[in-house]
C-alpha cells in the first residue's frame, strides 16, 4: 500500500528518521511540498545527516527518490546537497526532480528579509525565499527548473521579475540584486540538475500503474499548513495530505495509508500561539534533553507538553491511520509528565476544539492531565512489552484520547531504536 508520512505538529517531529526507517519497504519516496527551509535529520551509520530538499529515502539504494512539482527549489542549495551526499559515497542515480518545480531566485531571498523585517508581528520565517517563490507561483510569474536549461529563456522570464522586485527592494532600503550576479551560476547548476530532471507527473503515474509502492514525504507539519494552520504563523504550502495531489500530479486514489508523526511532547519554531509552552526551568531542561535546536537554522525551539487537542485536530483533517510517536526517551528522567486534554476559554467554557486562529489560541488556558514519570531508560528497549508500565500507560492514554492506534515508537536517533507495536 502507498503510504503518506506527515508531521502532526508544528514541524520537527522526526520525519527524517521515520522515512529513513520505512523507506526500504518502498520502491519510490516522493517529497511533495516545501523548500530548503525544512531540515530532515537522519542518523545513518553513526553519522548525522541533515537533508533540506532531497527525499529522506535517499539512503535506501534500491529506492527511487522524487522531488515533486510542489517543492520550491533553490538550485544552488540542491546541487550542494547532491554533491555532499555523493561525497559520502552514495549513488543518486535514482533521483528524479520535477522540471516544473518553481525556482527560488536570489531576489526572493532579499524580499523574504524585507517582508519579515517590515511585519508588525514577526512570523519567524527562515528568510530563505520560500514564501516569495510560492507567491510568484500563485501570481503566475514563476520561473521553473526547466528554464535553467536555456539561458535566453531563463533571462527573458527572470529579468523582468528581477527588475520589478528590485524597485520594491530599493524603496525599502534593501540591497538590490542584479540578474547578472547570478545567471551564470544558475546556468551552471542547471547543467548539473538536467540529468535528474523529469516530467514527474508522468513518471509517478507510470510507477502507480506498475504497482510500485510509494512513500510520500511531507515537510513541516499540519499546524503550519497555509489553509489549516495557525495563520499567519504558517508556511506557504500544504503539508497536509491534500498537498500530495497538487504537489505530484497523482490522484487521490494513489494516497493509501496515512502515518502521522508526533513527538511525545510538543515543539515550535518562530512566532505564533503555543498553548502548552513551558517558559520555566522544566522547559529549559526539556529543550536540552531533546536537543531542540533547528536542523536548518540552529534556532532554539520552543517546547511544551504534548497538546492532545491540537493532535486530535491534525489527525482528523488528514484521516491518519496510525501514529509514529517519537522522542519518548527524552521524557525518561521526568518525575511528572503532563498532556493537554482540553482548552479553557476566558468565558469559563472548557472544550476540545482546536481553532487555529491566533485570537482563540492566544487566550485559551490548557487543561492538563498529569502522569507519573517512569524514571527508567528506554533507549535500549526494542519491544513494547519491555517498556516501563508508566510509559505504556502514557502511550495508551494518547491512543484512547485520539482514537488512533500508535504503530511505531522511537526511543533514540538511530534507525534501529524503533519499536513496532
Amino acid at each position: 500500500m502507498n503510504t503518506v508520512v506527515l508531521g502532526l505538529q508544528w514541524g520537527d517531529e522526526g520525519k527524517g528518521k521515520t522515512i529513513d526507517y520505512l523507506a526500504h519497504d518502498f520502491d519510490v519516496v516522493v517529497r511533495y511540498q516545501g523548500g530548503h527551509n525544512a531540515g530532515h535529520t537522519i542518523y545513518f551509520e553513526g553519522k548525522k545527516v541533515v537533508l533540506h530538499l532531497l527525499p529522506s529515502g535517499i539512503f535506501s539504494p534500491n529506492t527511487i527518490s522524487v522531488i515533486g512539482n510542489g517543492v520550491v527549489v533553490n538550485p544552488v542549495q540542491l546541487v550542494e546537497e547532491i554533491e555532499g551526499i555523493k561525497a559520502q559515497g552514495f549513488s543518486l542515480e535514482k533521483l528524479e526532480i520535477s522540471d516544473y518545480c518553481p525556482l527560488i531566485l536570489p531576489v526572493h531571498q532579499q524580499l523574504d528579509i524585507i517582508f519579515e523585517d517590515s511585519r508588525y508581528v514577526k512570523i519567524g520565517t527562515t528568510r530563505r525565499g520560500i514564501g516569495p517563490a510560492y507567491e510568484d507561483l500563485t501570481g503566475r510569474r514563476a520561473v521553473f527548473v526547466n528554464d535553467l536549461f536555456d539561458k535566453d529563456r531563463f533571462y527573458k522570464k527572470a529579468k523582468p521579475l528581477n527588475d520589478y522586485y528590485n524597485q520594491r527592494i530599493k524603496t525599502s532600503g534593501g540591497e538590490e540584486v542584479s540578474i547578472d550576479s547570478y545567471i551564470d551560476q544558475y546556468m551552471e547548476v542547471g547543467k548539473a540538475l538536467k540529468k535528474y530532471a523529469r516530467n514527474t507527473v508522468y513518471t509517478l503515474n507510470k510507477y502507480a500503474r506498475e504497482g510500485k509502492k510509494m512513500l510520500f514525504e511531507g515537510a513541516q507539519g499540519v499546524l503550519l499548513d497555509i489553509n489549516f494552520g495557525t495563520y499567519p504563523f504558517v508556511t506557504s504550502s500544504n503539508p497536509t495530505v491534500g498537498g500530495i495531489c497538487t504537489g505530484t500530479g497523482l490522484s487521490h486514489k494513489a494516497i493509501g495509508k496515512v502515518i502521522g508523526i508526533s513527538k511525545a511532547y510538543t515543539t515550535r519554531v518562530g512566532g505564533g500561539p503555543f498553548p502548552s509552552e513551558l517558559l520555566d526551568k522544566t522547559g529549559d531542561y526539556l529543550r536540552e534533553k531533546g536537543n531542540e535546536y533547528g536542523a536548518t537554522t540552529g534556532r532554539p525551539r520552543r517546547v511544551g507538553w504534548l497538546d492532545l487537542v491540537a493532535l486530535k485536530y491534525a489527525l482528523m483533517i488528514n484521516g491518519v491511520d496510525s501514529i509514529f510517536l517519537t522522542k519518548l526517551d527524552v521524557l525518561d528522567s521526568f518525575d511528572e509528565i503532563n498532556a493537554v486534554v482540553a482548552y479553557k476559554t476566558n468565558d469559563g467554557n472548557t472544550g476540545e476544539i482546536f481553532d487555529p486562529s491566533i485570537e482563540y489560541l492566544g487566550e485559551v488556558t490548557p487543561v492538563l492531565k498529569s502522569f507519573q514519570g517512569w524514571k527508567q531508560e528506554t533507549s535500549s528497549v526494542r519491544q513494547f512489552g519491555q517498556l516501563p508500565q508508566k510509559a505504556k500507560d502514557y502511550i495508551e492514554f494518547i491512543r484512547e484520547f485520539t482514537g488512533v492506534p500508535i504503530e511505531f515508537i522511537s526511543v533514540g536517533t538511530e534507525r534501529y531504536q524503533t519499536i513496532k507495536i
